[in-house]
């Protein structure tokens, strides 16, 4: 099965790059056209057993995909699925129950009969694109000098999209630009890690709030450093931290919920809310 390598984004640490393209608030979708022309695909880990079709073999019956399987043998296309109006995990259940407000919007195209374009000019795959399957890349627009952190995450907010993948071409230097929220919560529980390099430390923090008088938990966090990560132990439950978060999700957890600092300096009754400041 011909699969290649996908490509990671990471936060944006203000390298200028020419162009700025909308993320959708989605599941990242990757499909590779193979030799004989059937479509495989995958949302996450690329692994023979998670392949969307045998998961999900209601996805063959949306029109984007039958679109998409009007491109050449051993070409790919990068995208993400989504539901209007929705976030990540609306799109996770859409994608479970095969719902049909489920949505696919591509933003790059690394690979066209066997041809590596990680280094084409947006414009030149968007045509690509739209002449097989009658598709269109995300939109995508020149970055400005003049654009900054601050300046992006407010036209994300304007423009109701989840934030902005910079990038130098199709599917080169990706940065993302995505607007996050502050909340303190406490510690109630830890999570050790179970293989890999942090075997043996804190994997991720358990977080709650007070919602009404009651303790409920909200998100499970990780994103600390490393003397942060092992350093941590039982005596730390009962403590106050500053997650950064993306957006209260389905079953009102906090989406991409990341560990900012301690907060030592507020007892943890005051990490009290109503949902509606979440």
């Amino acid at each position: 099965m011909w699969v290649t390598e996908r490509l990671k984004p990471k936060n944006w640490n203000g390298t200028r790059v020419r162009n700025k393209q909308h993320k959708m608030n989605g599941h990242r979708l990757t499909i590779w056209k193979q030799k004989d022309g059937r479509l495989v695909g995958w949302e996450r880990t690329i692994r023979d057993d998670r392949e969307i079709t045998l998961l999900r073999p209601d996805i063959v019956k949306y029109d984007w995909w039958k679109a998409l399987e009007q491109i050449p043998p051993m070409s790919c296309v990068d995208g993400e699925a989504y539901t209007e109006f929705g976030n990540a995990g609306s799109a996770a259940h859409a994608i479970a129950e095969c719902l049909p407000t489920l949505e696919f919007m591509p933003f790059a195209v690394p690979w066209w009969k066997s041809e590596n374009k990680f280094d084409a000019a947006l414009e030149r795959v968007d045509i690509g694109l739209h002449t097989y399957t009658g598709l269109k890349l995300a939109p995508f627009f020149k970055l400005m000098e003049h654009d900054t952190e601050e300046l992006l995450i407010k036209d994300a907010i304007d423009l109701g999209i989840e934030g902005w993948v910079l990038k130098e071409a199709n599917y080169l230097s990706w940065w993302k630009v995505k607007p996050t929220y502050p909340i303190d919560a406490i510690i109630t529980g830890l999570k050790w890690a179970e293989q890999g390099k942090y075997l043996g430390a804190v994997g991720s923090l358990l977080c709650s709030i007070y919602i009404k008088g009651e303790l409920v938990e909200i998100a499970c966090v990780s994103g600390m450093d490393d003397k942060t990560r092992w350093d941590l132990d039982k005596k730390d439950i009962g403590r106050v931290i500053e997650v950064e978060y993306q957006e209260l999700g389905n079953g009102n957890r906090l989406i991409h919920p990341r560990f900012s600092q301690w907060r030592d300096d507020k007892p943890a009754e005051e990490c009290a809310y109503n949902w509606s400041e979440i």
